[in-house]
């Protein structure tokens, strides 16, 4: 199974931003990510065994089932390299990122391969086609620079499964670390 481990937000927070990037989002050239895959990636773990999941998730679970969840919001949209465009974060990051140092280490401890990319507080919202009109997306994005969402509680750890259907790459939960 290819797993990873991400923060998904709720479904609240997504729908606030769907109205706020609405504009955005309606620009020709602008492909947003499918709400269902917004998520902050902690690390991918690659294909791992069935028992290797399970390990992982009790691991992870002694280690944060029911701690305090940070509080973050989504801040800001910005165009970064490649023409993506990032979905800020704000609020209790340094949780987040601590649990982003912690996780891979606890993999590393049961001998799981793991992605070492640096973790950024932030979510690939989109990208921008080379064809898209600068003008556009400049106002569009000009806009929602400082756009500040309403506060949430981070829900828990998710350890997602990637699964390939008819070509398409969807993600399923596999385990929910929940948090309080």
């Amino acid at each position: 199974m290819l797993i990873r481990a991400a923060l998904v937000p709720p479904e609240e927070a997504l729908e606030e931003l769907e109205v706020a990037t609405r504009v955005l989002r309606s620009i020709p050239g602008v492909v947003s990510v499918s709400p269902e895959q917004l998520e902050i990636p902690i690390t991918a773990f690659g294909n791992l065994q069935p028992p290797d999941c399970e390990r992982l998730a009790g691991l992870l679970r002694n280690a944060f089932e029911g701690a305090d969840a940070p509080v973050v919001w989504f801040h800001g949209l910005r165009l970064e390299e490649g023409a993506t465009i990032a979905l800020g974060m704000a609020g209790d990051v340094e949780p987040i990122a601590d649990l982003a140092r912690y996780v891979p280490e606890a993999a590393e401890k049961l001998r799981l391969y793991v992605d070492r990319r640096r973790f950024r507080p932030h979510i690939r919202f989109a990208t921008a086609e080379p064809d898209t009109s600068v003008a556009l997306l400049q106002s569009a994005l000009g806009a929602v620079a400082d756009w500040s969402g309403t506060p949430w509680a981070v829900p828990g750890l998710s350890l997602l499964r990637t699964r390939w259907l008819q070509g398409n790459k969807t993600a399923e939960e596999y385990d929910l670390i929940a948090m309080a």
